[in-house]
């Protein structure tokens, strides 16, 4: 039985409307719902918004006509809604496909995530049409459903790789960092060494983290690393950083030495930290040991270093920079040292 409240929602007196608003909310009732979809054409747009909120709350497929008034409404907003419910209607496909051609923007990329989520449609030829559209967030949306594709197509993230947009490349080289059989195939493996090549800021810094764990395999994406850790840009160092940690690092070729001679600071810190491999022993000794590294550099390799245990070249070393000039380093080294003895007492 529909509660008496319901009745109230089409009250002269407004105050009377909220208040049956906020008691039928509260009684939380699907049975309720029959009463606010008459105020989604309510002038005042709070009492739409309730009305939405309502539908948001309490609609499944019995009400799915109700997708349809939604579909037609003059607002985007509840058209909107109508391309999110679009399922609850017996009809999913034609709505969808009306509502992603709308007028409006927000309702065209609603309609789009919804025919890409679930569809009766082919999903490849949806995507590629999804691929052709002029919204480049449509076109995002569309590359990241490319693993929903029965079987692998490279032609669609080629399409994606390729894009105008560099927030849709993004979005494909991301999707190949988590489907790397994609990216086992050579024409993919270029483009994405192409963008750690030749762009820049968030989407080199995607395409590195991409090629990176290959470098033990790709004497070409090996000498590109070499290049690039001698940048200081945040987003490249950690990208790097992110790549390099799958694999043993110190394996690439020529990769140690460039971390001792020219590599940025920033990369060489994040690298060392925290590895524990004999092989980086050396690396982090001659780091250590080099003149030309700054102090700051230094402190913050030893200052990894407590808690961990010490090889005994290291621990030399680090006696040594004990009584440097530099006051942090020197501070940091003595607390090192004091709990190494500490340790072994």
């Amino acid at each position: 039985m529909v509660h008496p409240a319901v009745s109230r929602l089409m009250h002269k007196d407004d105050r009377q409307r909220r208040r049956a608003v906020r008691r039928l909310f509260d009684l939380d009732d699907p049975e309720s719902l029959v009463g606010f979809v008459p105020l989604l054409g309510d002038d005042d747009p709070w009492f739409r918004g309730k009305a939405m909120e309502a539908i948001r709350k309490w609609m499944d497929e019995s009400q799915g006509g109700l997708v349809k008034r939604l579909a037609y409404s003059e607002y985007s907003e509840q058209r909107v809604l109508a391309a999110k419910y679009a399922h609850f209607w017996n009809d999913e496909v034609t709505l969808l496909a009306q509502l992603s051609n709308d007028r409006d923007r927000s309702v065209r990329l609603a309609a789009w995530n919804s025919r890409l989520a679930a569809s009766d449609e082919d999903i490849a030829v949806l995507i590629e049409m999804a691929m052709k559209n002029d919204d480049d967030e449509i076109r995002r949306v569309a590359i990241g459903k490319i693993g929903m594709v029965p079987e692998m197509n490279l032609g669609l993230l080629k399409m994606g790789l390729t894009d105008p947009s560099p927030r849709v490349v993004e979005t494909a080289v991301k999707f190949v960092s988590r489907h790397p059989e994609f990216g086992e195939h050579s024409e993919i493996a270029d483009l994405v060494i192409g963008i750690a090549r030749g762009m820049s800021g968030p989407l080199r810094g995607a395409a590195v983290q991409v090629i990176a764990p290959n470098s033990l395999e790709n004497s070409v994406i090996a000498e590109l690393i070499l290049e690039l850790v001698e940048e200081e840009s945040a987003i490249l160092v950690s990208s790097l950083c992110s790549g390099l940690r799958e694999i043993e690092w110190w394996m690439v070729e020529g990769l140690a030495d460039r971390l001792v001679s020219t590599a940025s600071d920033s990369l060489v810190a994040r690298l060392l930290r925290g590895e524990r491999s004999q092989k980086v022993v050396p690396i982090r000794d001659a780091i250590l040991s080099d003149q030309n590294k700054s102090s700051v550099l230094k402190s913050r390799i030893v200052e990894d270093m407590i808690g961990r245990p010490v090889d005994d070249s290291t621990v030399k070393i680090v006696s040594f920079l004990a009584e440097s000039e530099d006051e942090s380093l020197s501070a940091i080294s003595k607390i090192l040292l004091a709990e190494i003895e500490s340790a072994t007492s």
